[in-house]
């Protein structure tokens, strides 16, 4: 047993330049990255919608938060702050019609992605259309934002085929590509790195360990239970159920064996997320990265 052991991990450590090949690397077809695209798609143009709602009149010139109360909060001209790094198109036009601009093109741009009509150009430009108010407000940034703009820039690699393609042609988005494999291998793993870092957050903190954490969210209006006792016995098990769910979701989303239980994980963190916390797009967004783990039997390199 003492020689197996060493001669199995030798045999290991020359397979993996051969494993980390077949993992980025390994093509897979365009119907995977097109059904990944189209929630995205869907989800971040009901961002821009929202958007509509406040962006408008709370970055415009003379709104409550004016272009000189936004370069004052980034720091703008003090060290260290990163300021130099922030740029927006809102803070040089300070109309309440640019910003309405905005969040209509980053719409439409959505939209077009959806339909994966522009191919590269669509979610970029709504990456765009996404930072210029991110860096003009990024106090204002909710978790769903900075998943969607990560998502947007990795489904720039390979967006996928068009909706839009006639039957006779459909099997073009049957082909496979090794950019698609590397746009779903980033989702994977920065979906992954988001999760262990959420719970390593919610595990500094004692209402997730006692079980308080539902009676506080309801106390500050979050989610859908209504006011909950913080002593609440079906509340502690609730708060304590969603905390295992970032780990259990974790170990089956790196598990080739347990893949599909992972993804039903992450759909049930993502109903979670909008039931606890009432955010309806950060739950959405936890849909559309698990549809990035779907497996397929014509997918070689799945995570191991």
């Amino acid at each position: 047993m003492e020689r197996t052991e060493p001669a199995s991990f030798a045999h290991g450590l020359k397979q993996l330049p051969e494993t980390w090949n077949e993992f980025w690397f390994s093509p897979v077809t365009l119907g995977t990255m097109d059904r990944v695209r189209q929630l995205f798609g869907l989800t971040i143009a009901f961002q821009f919608v929202s958007y509509l709602f406040w962006v408008p009149q709370w970055l415009s010139g003379d709104g409550w938060l004016g272009s000189q109360a936004g370069r004052y909060l980034i720091g703008q001209g003090m060290p260290d702050t990163g300021s130099q790094y922030r740029w927006s198109i809102l803070y040089w036009l300070t109309s309440p019609l640019a910003g309405q601009a905005v969040c209509v093109i980053g719409f439409l741009a959505s939209v077009l992605m959806f339909l994966g009509i522009g191919h590269r150009s669509a979610p970029i430009l709504a990456w765009a259309c996404m930072m210029m108010v991110h860096h003009r407000a990024p106090w204002l940034t909710m978790p769903s934002e900075l998943l969607m703009s990560a998502a947007l820039f990795y489904l720039a690699i390979e967006p996928g085929a068009s909706l839009l393609l006639k039957r006779s042609h459909k099997e073009s988005a049957d082909r496979c590509s090794v950019l698609a494999n590397i746009a779903l291998r980033c989702l994977q793993i920065h979906w992954v790195l988001w999760v262990g870092l959420s719970l390593a957050s919610m595990l500094q903190q004692p209402v997730w360990w006692n079980g308080e954490a539902l009676g506080l969210l309801s106390e500050q209006g979050s989610g859908w239970f209504g006011k909950v006792s913080r002593s609440s016995e079906l509340g502690q098990c609730i708060g304590l159920a969603f905390l295992m769910l970032h780990p259990l979701s974790l170990l089956c989303l790196c598990n080739r064996r347990f893949r599909s239980l992972g993804v039903l994980f992450t759909i049930l963190l993502g109903m979670g997320y909008i039931l606890l916390t009432g955010d309806l797009l950060l739950g959405l967004i936890a849909g559309a990265y698990a549809l990035a783990f779907v497996p397929e039997s014509i997918r070689v390199g799945d995570i191991r």
